[in-house]
């Protein structure tokens, strides 16, 4: 058996892997692994540094995958930066190793600058909304329900302070484990944006596309991202140099 842990994006939470989910194959054991905050870790204070959503992330797969079982992470958006960080963390742990990690609709780290340079609580609720909204990953309808509201934009601040937190001290994270980017034909990023994710690891780079945008594992893209992921899992390892 092979486990698949997947990580969601900023604001996010297990729901997005939903579809995904249903369409591995029975040898693929999927551990959605959720930040506090949301789904059931609802009452946990969330993360607001890279430092602690990694701690967090790499304990429940250290606890969660068996030593006769093989790692790979999807890491989608701000999980793909999470999911490097936590690859190199179980490195460093002597812990599951990270077979693959599955970069998925971000641009490479070093890349990145800050979306909120001077934090989020400088920013209105609006700005966070709308970089929220840019990436397609708003849900307008939440936004009716004030409670809701509140929680959401509550939990895009602490997201975007992980992901900023990221950028700033762990962009140069290098990792053992192969990296496949996954992206949207329709998203924003290019291969300008996406091939040097290939100084993030020391093994070679796969880049694979998928119908949609940003959220194409919702879409279009489900499908045809199951099948790349079952086929690249079932490879056999290729030696570290």
């Amino acid at each position: 058996m092979t486990v698949l842990a997947l990580l969601h994006h900023a604001g996010g939470s297990a729901a997005v892997f939903r579809r995904l989910v249903r369409l591995l194959p029975d040898d693929i054991r999927p551990v959605v692994a959720e930040l506090p905050g949301r789904g059931r870790r609802w009452r946990e204070p969330a993360a607001h540094t890279a430092e602690e959503a990694v701690r967090d992330l790499a304990d429940r797969l250290t606890a969660e995958v068996r030593p006769d079982e093989e790692l790979s992470i999807f890491g989608h958006s701000m999980g793909a930066y999470l999911g490097l960080g936590v690859a190199a963390a179980l490195e460093r742990r002597r812990g599951p190793r990270c077979q693959v990690l599955f970069a998925s609709a971000n641009l490479a780290p070093q890349l990145g600058s800050p979306l909120f340079p001077d934090g989020t609580a400088a920013a209105s609720d609006e700005e966070v909304l709308a970089r929220a909204a840019r990436f397609g990953a708003l849900d307008e309808r939440l936004l009716g329900h004030p409670h809701i509201a509140d929680r959401a934009v509550a939990l895009l601040r602490s997201d975007f302070d992980v992901c900023d937190s990221f950028v700033r001290t762990m962009s140069r994270t290098v990792t053992e484990s192969r990296i496949v980017v996954c992206r949207g034909e329709q998203d924003a990023f290019g291969d300008e944006h996406t091939d040097p994710w290939q100084w993030r690891s020391v093994q070679p780079l796969t880049t694979l596309t998928f119908p949609g945008g940003h959220l194409y594992l919702e879409a279009a893209g489900a499908e045809p991202l199951a099948v790349a992921i079952a086929s690249v899992m079932s490879e056999p390892a290729r030696s570290r140099t």
